[in-house]
């Protein structure tokens, strides 16, 4: 059998992550070792998986199969670093060879990770390969890899406070990319009537860090603003910051909000009237999100599922369609781009989930939760994950039609990068295996005839 281990990189925690190919069509998966003199690593079946490689394919000749390999699991303590022998093994044949492995940091062995699965097809369908993996030990590899690099990044981080002061009210918002929000969000929000509360920023981006200080500075002496800043070594991911941020406020009474939602005028007397209530009680509340002052960009989310069945071809070969497929689900938010009317709109209404984008709620329900979970990477589907764990608690979810916003999609942070694609459908997976069960259940109860609004659980 052919082959190549391209690369094995290495990380301090002694995470190992594999790539390369093989010449046995990939149609199973081959025993993979690893080697370091007198002691051997095995890979567990569930960390390992084959995806096409065009390369291969194209210098072997022969097209349809799934050549390519990937793998990453935790090696066993005092395992390596030094020279390894890597070997591939199937019934028929062998491959191995000597390698040195390559000693790189937490995240940039996950980075690598997730840009791989990012891009990577397979001839039997991308999301069933990817589910084997990621709702197994790779992906739970990938989740304590991601564990070990927040804890790192967050160690020793650094808080600045400008102006503090007894407040009612605690604006959380996490950067990454860009500091200018500093600059337009506290003035736009005071600007509105909104100014019983501290803003805290949390830098995800160290190259930003002095210019985040220098715009909370500047705008807190020119605007008479309590303004925070958290600083950390590196991006600890949207739920992270954010559990970070909600330790150390100031208030009880928190409200999360995008670097790039900000009041719409028309409506101030509303945001500011609610906003302003002496407590938030037990209830996550979402807010109306706009894309002007005209159209609606959400009014809340919901739940949908996607199934994925094997392509057929030589890798689907002999395989029955209950034993490939898989299921995701997906969050969808209601109403967007749709006109608003506000008749519809007189009083709170319940929902099955709503953004991280704008949310408020009491610290003391949030951190009984436990806050955002830290089991997804950098970003993505932490938001429904905390309300769906929330309305299990039996504490209220809605949507409150006072909080009104602009919400300027997509412009809030600078994410560019592969690594951030990969993260996002890594959630996806992590995310339907936490709640495919409830999703079921809720559906099922709900009947087949209800409406789509109603079978997306918005009672």
């Amino acid at each position: 059998m052919d082959g190549a281990l391209d690369h094995i990189f290495v990380s301090p925690n002694g995470t190992c992550l594999l790539i390369g190919w093989l010449s046995d069509e990939g149609d199973r998966l081959p025993v993979m070792r690893l080697h370091d003199g007198g002691t051997a690593a095995t890979f567990p079946a569930s960390s390992i998986m084959r995806y096409a490689r065009d390369d291969v394919a194209d210098a072997l000749g022969i097209r349809g199969y799934d050549y390519g390999f990937i793998a990453l699991t935790q090696l066993p303590d005092g395992f390596g670093p030094g020279g390894m022998r890597f070997e591939a093994s199937t019934m028929a044949s062998l491959f191995q060879v000597e390698i040195e492995p390559e000693l790189v940091s937490d995240k940039r062995l996950l980075d690598r990770f997730l840009k791989m699965i990012a891009g990577l097809q397979a001839h039997r369908g991308r999301e069933i390969a990817l589910n084997a993996l990621l709702t197994q030990s790779g992906g739970a590899t990938a989740i304590d890899l991601f564990r070990a690099h927040v804890m790192a990044s967050s160690a020793g981080f650094h808080v600045e406070r400008f102006r503090p002061r007894a407040v009612s009210r605690s604006f959380i918002t996490v950067l990454f990319g860009s500091a200018e929000p500093v600059m337009m969000q506290p003035v736009l929000f005071r600007s509105a009537g909104i100014d019983f509360g501290e803003w805290i920023y949390v830098c995800n981006s160290p190259p930003e860090a002095q210019a985040t200080l220098r715009y909370a500075r500047l705008i807190s002496d020119l605007w008479d603003v309590s303004i925070s800043v958290i600083l950390v070594k590196d991006n600890i991911g949207f739920g992270a910051a954010n559990n970070l941020a909600v330790a150390a406020a100031a208030s009880d009474n928190i409200v999360l909000v995008n670097p790039d939602v900000y009041p719409i005028p028309g409506y101030a007397s509303l945001l500011r009237e609610s906003l302003g209530r002496e407590k938030l009680g037990t209830s996550l509340c979402g807010g109306l999100l706009f894309y002007d002052s005209a159209n609606l960009m959400h009014s809340g989310m919901y739940l949908d599922d996607d199934l994925f069945v094997v392509n057929t071809g030589p890798n689907g070969a002999g395989e029955t369609k209950a034993a490939v497929c898989c299921r995701l689900l997906r969050v969808e938010h209601y109403d967007k781009g749709v006109p608003f009317v506000p008749e519809a709109w007189k009083t709170p209404m319940p929902a099955t989930a709503v953004t991280g984008a704008f949310m408020t709620f009491e610290r003391g329900a949030f951190e009984k939760l436990g806050g955002f979970s830290g089991d997804y990477i950098y970003g993505h589907y932490e938001d429904a994950d905390l309300c769906l764990r929330w309305t299990q608690q039996n504490k209220q979810l809605q949507i409150d039609p006072a909080l009104r916003l602009v919400h300027l999609e997509g412009q809030g942070a600078k994410a560019h990068g592969l690594e951030y694609s990969g993260a996002a459908l890594a959630n996806r997976f992590f995310f339907t295996a936490r709640h495919g069960a409830f999703f079921d259940e809720r559906r099922q109860s709900l009947g087949r005839k209800k409406r789509m609004r109603e079978l997306a659980f918005r009672i």
